[in-house]
């Protein structure tokens, strides 16, 4: 269902997990997110939807796990939810940012169960009118994206809804392609002027 874009090429991340536990202040990570990570690691799936990994020291790195900012718990538009119930459930403060979309949508785990395998997935649509919470893992969440069991995209943007399956590239990758003036995604030069000699 998920496959790289470049067999062979870049794939999966090491992390020191212990100390990016201990940095976000949380007992640890869900095992189906290791498995991610140390398989594929940073990257996007069809350069939609963008996962980040934990960088101990490096918090402003792209791609990096994150607390929802300061100044967003103190925005209004963050306090809306699908589920007016789900206010009561849930605090922002417990969000831990995974991954995003280029629809400026945001994925994360609410962290308040103390076994990271039992964390929920919560999205904030954009479009979506507020937070939305998802009983599965992250990559739980994906599968059943691309599969049919959302009875509606829980993304603003319907790149991967339903799809079936993906493709995934690492960062590093990327930027290698991009370094050498090929769009990674369609093998096409980057040069605007590229054949016009």
């Amino acid at each position: 269902m998920v496959s790289l874009l470049h067999e062979g090429g870049e794939s999966g991340d090491e992390v020191d997990w212990a100390a990016a536990a201990a940095n976000l202040d949380v007992p640890s990570f869900p095992v189906d997110y290791k498995s991610f990570v140390e398989t594929f690691g940073a990257g996007s799936f069809e350069n939609s939807l963008f996962v980040s990994i934990p960088r101990p020291g490096e918090n402003a790195a792209d791609l990096t796990v994150t607390r929802l900012p300061a100044d967003a718990l103190l925005s209004d538009a963050l306090e809306e939810w699908q589920k007016k119930t789900d206010s009561d459930l849930y605090r922002l403060e417990d969000m831990l940012v995974w991954g995003e979309t280029n629809g400026s949508d945001a994925l994360c785990w609410v962290t308040s169960n103390p076994d990271p395998n039992r964390w929920p997935v919560a999205v904030w649509a954009r479009q979506g009118g507020g937070w939305a919470v998802y009983d599965c893992g992250m990559t739980e969440f994906i599968v059943r994206l691309l599969g049919e069991d959302f009875s509606e995209c829980p993304l603003s943007v319907a790149t991967l809804w339903r799809r079936g399956e993906a493709r995934f590239l690492n960062f590093r990758e990327e930027e290698r392609f991009l370094d050498e003036g090929v769009d990674p995604w369609t093998g096409e030069s980057t040069d605007p002027f590229a054949g016009l000699d």
